[in-house]
């Protein structure tokens, strides 16, 4: 199971919504989630990139050392690096916007299986 803390997953709903495009789930380095559009008002990076993300727990590369993160998005999403899009208006992302749900992404070899959990008190 994969988490996303409503803290951290809530800008990067509300700015899909804004732009009225979908959000994209991420295995690559890394586990996280951004919108397939950025805001253009957005302060771009070095490189060029301008884009808010959202990482699952332990799956950030920049906190977490390489084997720990490799190991947990291997364990849930296999070996493979993939994109998934996720339409913005997706029901389940009102309980993360509106209520503070975090969002918890369990997967099998054909499907995501999406959940809200209760935010940490």
């Amino acid at each position: 199971m994969i988490l996303f803390p409503a803290s951290e997953l809530r800008p990067v709903l509300v700015e899909a919504r804004t732009l009225a495009c979908r959000v994209i789930l991420v295995k690559d380095h890394g586990v996280y989630m951004m919108s397939e559009k950025s805001s253009p008002s957005r302060v771009t990076s070095r490189n060029g990139e301008s884009r808010l993300i959202a990482y699952a727990v332990g799956c950030n590369p920049e906190t977490v050392p390489f084997d720990e993160w490799w190991s947990l998005a291997c364990t849930e999403f296999g070996g493979d690096d993939f994109a998934e899009y996720i339409d913005h208006d997706a029901a389940i992302f009102d309980r993360v916007i509106d209520d503070g749900w975090n969002l918890e992404i369990r997967a099998d070899e054909h499907h995501l299986y999406l959940d809200v959990v209760l935010r940490d008190a």
